[in-house]
């Protein structure tokens, strides 16, 4: 998925390779808590969630190969960046199956009582066939389930009182499309992209340019080796266990980036490592060895015969699957060791597993949608959440 243009710089310090600096410091997460993190480790909780549990539903990322969320994803033949864009007089002969099988920036548009098309176009010159297999918009999509209780169906009536039907999938391509683009305000990110080509051993797909590892002089590079695994037990700790809040990690070490909304961990406390005359002269008083288990949302797949038939339930859909059995939620297991301080605090960490996300991040949610730089901000007309029994 294609990621922000957002550069940050790792400074080393050899004496101090595992504490942290500027890029990894878990405060830069205190404007988007709205708080200052709690560093002490016996303070921090061993599990945690969302308070909230209508977030962090699972979506697709809507593939630019495929147009976005131009894409045609309930239509027996999407012939995506191929279809033609109906006339208002052909739109006002439809029922409601075949507006159902419109894409979510059609049914945006004529929601607008608009057969320019603003945002089915917008969308279609964004992306291009040739696009990764990966890239897409995983960025807004994974901010929007962190954001916004998933939403419900609804029926909106435009100006020509045409009424238009939206699935719950239609306007998370929407909310996705917001966050993707129309971000603002503050921001939290720690870590550095890493940029090299390569997959952990055993995490790579049949679809990737290079399913191995990178050498080990460009894995152990700074941009490579982070996220501080210490910052990330802060972060993940106080974000979902003090305050019940998710946000965004890239679970990619390496080059590719797939953001995801983070949903819960539980964490233990497997032993003690040396602390060597090295990490006392950085102020490193104990090694805390931890495991832990994150959950978090995955993305759900376009249908298909063959997909079902292999036994896959995960499928964008018209109706809400938080709390049904298409919401899809995948865990990854972290070794690591923290570093405290004489007085107990985190300052660092190292990760054991070569398995371990790459940053982690988060806007603040905008305080209403936006038409700036992709025409949303109708949004408010349409976006209902869910409610739970």
């Amino acid at each position: 998925m294609k990621w922000l243009a957002l550069v940050l710089i790792m400074f080393a310090d050899p004496v101090r390779a595992e504490l942290y600096n500027s890029a990894n410091n878990p405060n830069n997460f205190n404007r988007i808590s709205g708080m200052n993190l709690v560093s002490k480790f016996d303070l921090l909780p061993s599990k945690g969630s969302l308070s909230d549990k209508r977030m962090g539903w699972s979506e697709s990322y809507w593939p630019s190969n495929k147009g976005g969320i131009a894409y045609r994803w309930n239509h027996p033949d999407p012939m995506p960046f191929k279809y033609r864009l109906h006339t208002r007089e052909e739109v006002q002969k439809m029922g409601r199956k075949e507006l159902e099988q419109l894409s979510p920036a059609e049914l945006y548009d004529i929601a607008n009582d608009d057969f320019t098309y603003t945002l089915t176009k917008t969308s279609l010159q964004k992306y291009s066939p040739r696009d990764l297999w990966w890239e897409g918009i995983c960025h807004g999509w994974a901010q929007a389930a962190a954001h916004y209780p998933e939403p419900a169906p609804v029926l909106v009536k435009n100006r020509s009182g045409m009424t238009v039907p939206f699935g719950a999938s239609d306007v998370k391509a929407l909310l996705a499309m917001h966050e993707a683009y129309n971000y603002g305000g503050k921001f939290g990110f720690v870590g550095v992209r890493c940029k090299a080509s390569g997959k952990v051993e055993g995490e790579g797909d049949e679809r990737d340019a290079n399913p191995n590892p990178p050498a080990p002089e460009i894995a152990d590079a700074p941009d490579c080796k982070d996220v501080n695994a210490g910052a990330f037990h802060v972060v993940i700790t106080n974000m979902l266990g003090i305050l019940g809040k998710g946000f965004v990690a890239d679970i990619d070490r390496f080059g590719d980036v797939w953001n995801q909304p983070i949903t819960g961990y539980k964490m233990s406390v497997v032993g003690e490592e040396a602390v060597s005359a090295e990490h006392q002269a950085a102020g490193i008083s104990r090694r805390v060895k931890v495991e832990m288990v994150m959950e978090y949302g995955e993305e759900l797949k376009f249908w298909t015969r063959e997909l079902e038939a292999a036994g896959n339930r995960n499928f964008v859909s018209k109706l809400p699957v938080i709390g049904t059995p298409a919401q899809k939620n995948l865990t990854k297991k972290y070794s690591y060791v923290v570093e405290l301080n004489q007085s107990g605090n985190v300052i660092g960490g190292e990760w054991l597993s070569a398995t371990r996300p790459d940053f982690l991040w988060m806007f603040e949610r905008a305080k209403a949608f936006k038409n700036s730089p992709v025409p949303l901000a109708n949004l408010k007309n349409i976006y209902r959440p869910i409610k739970l029994k």
